[in-house]
C-alpha cells in the first residue's frame, strides 16, 4: 500500500521532476506534487501543507541554498532534500549545515527512498516527538563526557540519529558529518545487505555484543567493542555503546609479540628453560632442548613433573632434590649433577633456578635454566691436567739439567777405565755402571722431551724405514712367543721431525705393547697416508686439517681398564711395578707427538687389546729421508789443543782425562769469563772450544759471541744439559759448529770433535 506524500519539487527541468516522482512511486510513496522553478512560485507553495521539499541545487532563476534560506525564514518544519546533477563534498556539507535533511545525486536516485524516509522520520520527531527529543537531550547531557561512543541508530535505514561528542572526536569529523552517515559508511564489518538480518537478530535477542572497527575520516581505523540494545519508542531504534579498545589491542599485541619472542628464544637456545609452580607439582613450561639433553619427551615431563629427577645419577639425586627444596625459593640454587639418558650415556648438567614474585611479594613460580656442560667440563679437566703436567714438566726440566751434569762424568768414566781394567770382573762392573748411566740418561731424555719437547734438528723422515728398523730390533730382543708383523704403504709420505725422537715414540709404544702381552700375542705396526678434516682434528689442538701419516701400534693384550683410561698419559703414572717402569713412557710419547704438531688416539677394550695411533703432519714434498744418524768410529787426537769450559768440576775433570787419553791437549776453565781469558792467552794455538751453555758470571751464548768476534774461524762445540729447539736455534745463530746434548758418551763427543778437526786418525 502506497504512502501519500505531498511534495514540492524545485526543478527547472520537467523531465528530472518526472524522474523524482517515478522513483518515489517505485519505493512506495504516492506523491501529490508540484514543480516550481522560481523564487516567487516556491514561496507561493510553501504554505500548502507540504510533507517534503525536493530542490535542485542550481537553477537558472533559483538555487537550493536560497530555498533552504526561505524555508528557514518561514518557520515551517518541512524537510528539504537537495537533488543535484553535480555537487562537491564541501557544497554538500554546507547545505547540510544550513539545514538540508539530506543530499543526493540525480544519477544515484536509488538513495531517494531511504533519504525521504529518514527525513520524514526526523520531521516527525521534531513535530510530534518532543518528549522523545527531550529524552535524547538528557541522554546526550549524561553521556557527552563519556569516553565511550553512544549512538542512536534508525533500525530501518541504518542512519545515525544521534551521537555523543566522543563519536565525532574518534572519527575526526564534525557531528553533522557523523549524523549524515550510515552504519555501513564507518563500519566495514557491516554489510548493507546483511543489515535487515542483523536488525532482526537484535530485535529477537534484545541486544547484541561483539567487536568491530570504525574507519576515521583520514582513512585510519580503530577497533572497538560494542553493546547494542533494541529500543522501541515511536519507531524502532538501536542504541549502541562503543568503546575504543586500541590500547587494549596494542597491549594484547605486545603481549603476543613478547610471548612469541620468549618462545623463539626459549625454543632455539641449547639450554633447557623450565618453569614450575612453587610446590613443584606442576610443570608450567619446558623448552624443547629438554628432549635433546635428557633424551625424554617434554610431554612426559608435563605429565609427571618429577621425572626429571629420576634421570639424575643415584649418587647425586639426594643432594639435588634437597637443594631444589631448600635453595630454589631463596634464589641460591646453582648445582651441577649427572643425568643418565635412556641410551645409557651420561651427561653433566648445570642447573640454576630463581623465584618469580607476584605484586604482593609471594612466590608465584620458579624459573630455571639447565645446560649441558659435559664438553666444557671435559675441556676444563683437560686444562687442569695440562696445568699439572706443565708444572711437573717445569720441575722435571730443572731436575734433568742437574742430572745431565751429574751423569756426564758417570758415562765417561767407565769408558776410560775399561782400557786399564785388569780383570773380566772389573770390566763387567764397569759395564754395569755404564748401563745404569745410560738407563738414567734415557730417563733424563724422556723428562726433557716431556717437559720441553726438546730435540735436535728437524729433517724430512721416512717412517717406513723406522718401522723396518723397529721390527728388526723387536724380533731380536722381544720374546719369541710374540708374533710381530708390520705393513707400511709403499707411497708413504715423509714427515718433518727428529728421527731420534720418532724412534723413541715407536720404541715406547712397542715396549708397552709387549708388556701388555706377558703370555704372548700379536703385535702389529702399520703406517698409512690419510687426510683429516676440521671435524677430525677438532679435539686435538694445535693439529690442523690436512695430509697426515698415521702410524698404529696394535696388541692383543689385556687392554686398558676404563677407570684409568684418562690417566695413561699423565707423567709418572704407571700400573707396572716400581722396578718395571717410570711412568714417563706415554707422557714422553705425547710430548714428542705434540711438539711435532701431531696427536695420538687410543682404542682399547679390556681383554681385547689396544691400538695407539700417532698422526703426524705429512711433509709438503715427498722426500726420502734417513732414520737416526749412525755414530762414526771413535777418533783420536794428534796433540790438538782443546779448551774445555764447564762450571761442573767433575765434568771438566772427566772430559780432560778422556781427551788427554785420546791424544789431545786440554785447557780448562770453570765459567765463560775465565775461559775467554785463557783463550786470549792461547789465541792461535787453541784449535777447538768445548763449552757448556748454562754457566754463572758469563754464560755460553755470550762467550761464543765474544769468541766469534775474536776468531771467526774458530771451531766451537756447545754442550748443555737442557736444550730445546729455541736454544738450538739461538746457538746456531751465534755461530756454533756443533751441539752435543748432555749427558754425552765418550764416542759421541769424540765423533763431534773428529768432525770439526782434521786430519782424522
Amino acid at each position: 500500500m502506497s504512502t501519500p506524500l505531498k511534495v514540492l519539487i524545485a526543478e527547472d527541468l520537467p523531465s528530472d521532476a518526472q524522474l523524482l516522482v517515478r522513483e518515489l512511486r517505485r519505493v512506495g510513496f504516492e506523491p501529490d506534487w508540484q514543480r516550481v522553478d522560481t523564487e516567487e512560485a516556491y514561496l507561493a507553495q510553501l504554505d500548502s501543507g507540504l510533507d517534503l521539499v525536493l530542490s535542485d541545487y542550481e537553477m537558472p532563476q533559483f538555487n537550493g541554498l536560497r530555498a533552504l534560506e526561505l524555508l528557514g525564514e518561514s518557520g515551517l518544519d518541512i524537510p528539504l532534500i537537495i537533488v543535484s546533477g553535480t555537487i562537491g563534498e564541501e557544497t554538500a556539507v554546507e547545505a547540510m549545515r544550513r539545514g538540508a535533511a539530506d543530499y543526493l545525486l540525480k544519477d544515484r536516485l536509488a538513495r531517494l527512498g531511504p533519504a525521504v524516509s529518514h527525513a520524514m522520520a526526523q520531521s516527525r520527531l521534531r513535530r510530534e516527538g518532543k518528549q522523545t527529543h527531550e529524552a535524547l537531550r538528557l541522554f546526550r547531557a549524561l553521556i557527552d563526557q563519556s569516553n565511550d561512543i553512544f549512538e542512536v541508530i534508525d533500525a530501518e535505514s541504518a542512519r545515525f540519529l544521534d551521537v555523543n561528542e566522543r563519536g565525532p572526536a574518534e572519527l575526526g569529523c564534525t557531528r553533522e558529518e557523523y549524523l549524515s552517515m550510515r552504519v555501513f559508511d564507518v563500519d566495514p564489518t557491516v554489510n548493507p545487505s546483511d543489515w535487515p538480518q542483523l536488525v532482526a537478530g537484535i530485535r529477537e535477542a534484545g541486544f547484541l555484543e561483539g567487536e568491530g572497527f570504525h574507519v576515521r575520516k583520514d582513512g585510519t581505523s580503530f577497533p572497538f567493542e560494542f553493546s547494542s540494545r533494541w529500543v522501541r519508542l515511536d519507531r524502532d531504534y538501536i542504541v549502541a555503546a562503543l568503546r575504543n579498545i586500541s590500547a587494549r589491542k596494542q597491549a594484547e599485541s605486545a603481549l603476543r609479540l613478547s610471548e612469541e619472542r620468549f618462545r623463539q628464544l626459549a625454543e632455539n637456545i641449547n639450554e633447557v628453560f623450565w618453569m614450575t609452580d612453587p610446590a613443584k607439582e606442576q610443570m608450567l613450561y619446558v623448552s624443547p632442548a629438554y628432549e635433546a639433553i635428557w633424551g625424554r619427551s617434554c610431554e612426559s615431563l608435563y605429565a609427571a613433573p618429577l621425572t626429571w629427577a629420576e634421570a639424575i645419577h643415584p649418587e647425586d639425586r639426594i643432594r639435588i632434590l634437597h637443594a631444589a627444596k631448600t635453595k630454589q625459593k631463596a634464589g641460591t640454587y646453582d648445582e651441577q649433577y649427572r643425568i643418565l639418558r635412556g641410551d645409557g650415556s651420561s651427561r653433566w648438567i648445570r642447573d640454576r633456578a630463581f623465584p618469580v614474585r607476584a605484586a604482593d611479594g609471594t612466590i608465584s613460580r620458579i624459573v630455571g635454566l639447565a645446560e649441558d656442560i659435559t664438553e666444557s667440563k671435559s675441556l676444563r679437566e683437560q686444562y687442569l691436567r695440562a696445568q699439572r703436567m706443565e708444572a711437573i714438566g717445569t720441575l722435571a726440566g730443572g731436575i734433568a739439567h742437574d742430572l745431565n751434569n751429574i751423569l756426564s762424568p758417570v758415562l765417561m768414566a767407565p769408558t776410560l777405565l775399561k782400557e786399564s781394567a785388569k780383570t773380566e770382573h772389573d770390566r763387567h762392573l764397569l759395564d754395569l755402571i755404564e748401563q745404569a748411566g745410560r738407563r738414567a740418561s734415557s730417563v733424563v731424555r724422556q723428562l726433557l722431551t716431556f717437559s720441553r719437547g726438546s730435540g735436535g734438528e728437524r729433517v724430512s723422515v721416512q717412517l717406513r724405514h723406522l718401522l723396518k728398523e723397529m721390527v728388526d730390533i723387536m724380533r731380536e730382543t722381544f720374546p719369541r712367543d710374540l708374533e710381530i708383523e708390520h705393513n707400511a704403504a709403499n707411497d708413504l709420505r715423509t714427515v718433518m721431525g727428529d728421527p731420534t725422537q720418532f724412534h723413541q715414540v715407536l720404541l715406547n709404544l712397542c715396549v708397552n705393547a709387549r708388556d701388555a702381552m706377558p703370555e704372548g700375542g700379536k703385535l702389529s705396526l702399520t703406517a698409512r697416508n690419510t687426510e683429516l678434516g676440521a671435524a677430525d682434528v677438532k679435539e686435538y689442538p694445535p693439529a690442523a686439517p690436512g695430509l697426515y701419516v698415521a702410524v698404529s701400534v696394535t696388541d692383543t693384550g689385556h687392554g686398558i681398564p676404563p677407570e684409568i683410561a684418562d690417566r695413561i698419559f699423565d707423567p709418572f703414572f704407571t700400573t707396572k711395578p716400581p722396578t718395571k717402569g717410570t711412568g714417563l713412557g706415554l707422557s714422553t710419547v705425547l710430548g714428542i707427538v705434540r711438539s711435532h704438531n701431531g696427536f695420538i688416539t687410543v682404542a682399547s677394550k679390556p681383554g681385547q687389546g689396544t691400538t695407539f695411533t700417532v698422526y703426524l703432519p705429512a711433509s709438503p714434498a715427498s722426500e726420502e729421508a734417513t732414520s737416526a744418524p749412525s755414530a762414526g768410529a771413535p777418533s783420536c787426537g794428534h796433540g790438538e789443543l782443546i779448551l774445555v769450559i764447564d762450571d761442573e768440576d767433575s765434568i771438566r775433570t772427566a772430559t780432560r782425562l778422556m781427551l788427554e787419553q785420546k791424544g789431545y791437549r786440554v785447557l780448562t776453565a770453570n765459567e765463560g769469563a775465565e775461559g775467554l781469558a785463557i783463550f786470549l792467552k792461547n789465541h792461535g794455538v787453541v784449535r777447538l772450544v768445548l763449552t757448556d751453555v748454562m754457566m754463572p758470571v758469563m754464560g755460553g751464548v755470550t762467550l761464543i759471541r765474544a769468541l766469534r768476534a775474536i776468531d771467526p774461524k774458530l771451531r766451537i762445540i756447545a754442550t748443555s744439559g737442557l736444550t730445546d729447539q729455541t736454544q738450538y736455534d739461538e746457538l746456531k745463530a751465534v755461530g756454533v759448529n756443533a751441539i752435543v746434548a748432555k749427558p754425552w758418551e765418550v764416542d759421541a763427543i769424540l765423533e763431534a770433535i773428529r768432525e770439526q778437526l782434521t786430519p782424522s786418525c
